[in-house]
């Protein structure tokens, strides 16, 4: 008998691929979400100095610089009506803001309001008074002036003045300026000296020679 043989159906050879070997096959795209956890275990960065970790960087709301020693009892700006500032403090008046610009045009040293002093008025109450402009070491004698420049007179000024001129006027000189007609209305024995604001400029050259 003749032997069975199998005979297997031989097909066309497959063409031959030409891929370089040297091309890499793009790597697969990364799942944002993937990344993002990747991420979160980073651990966070910490201050070398003190090791203790380091937080965002914030930016604080801007807020208003506000002191309580900025706010006057002389009124004016503080009463809804602005005169502008010198040195961080509030102008009061119309004719201070005057004595102010000629007092620094003439480059003479100036302050408003710097302190309070306490006097005791006439009925033996205690009182506190700020001189309104301070020049140190100008007035006669190589007194400090003080200057009251006033669009109006405010109610007891004038016992506060009168008072601390008993107490302190050994070392302050007290000047007045304002209108003529305001200053026919102030006492004698409130001030050492009155100008009328027309005269103002003669004053400021004066305190700066």
């Amino acid at each position: 008998m003749a032997s069975s043989t199998t005979k297997k159906k031989v097909g066309p050879a497959p063409a031959p691929t030409n891929t370089p070997k040297n091309v890499k096959k793009p790597a697969a795209a990364k799942s944002p979400v993937g990344s993002l956890r990747k991420r979160s275990k980073t651990p966070a960065k910490s201050d070398k100095r003190t090791g203790m970790p380091l937080q965002p960087a914030t930016v604080a709301r801007a807020m208003m610089a506000f002191d309580d020693d900025d706010v006057l009892p002389s009124g004016g700006s503080g009463a809804g009506v602005g005169y502008g500032r010198c040195g961080g403090r509030m102008l009061s008046s119309r004719v201070e803001r005057l004595l102010c610009d000629l007092l620094s045009r003439e480059g003479v040293a100036h302050s408003h309001h710097p302190r309070h002093f306490e006097v005791r008025l006439e009925d033996e109450s205690v009182a506190a008074y700020a001189p309104m402009i301070v020049v140190r070491g100008r007035g006669r004698e190589g007194k400090t002036v003080v200057i009251e420049a006033l669009d109006a007179v405010e109610p007891g000024l004038l016992d506060k003045v009168r008072a601390f001129r008993r107490s302190y006027g050994l070392e302050f000189y007290v000047s007045f300026v304002g209108s003529e007609e305001l200053l026919d209305e102030i006492p004698l024995d409130v001030y050492d000296e009155a100008t009328d604001v027309q005269n103002a400029v003669a004053l400021v050259s004066r305190l700066a020679d």
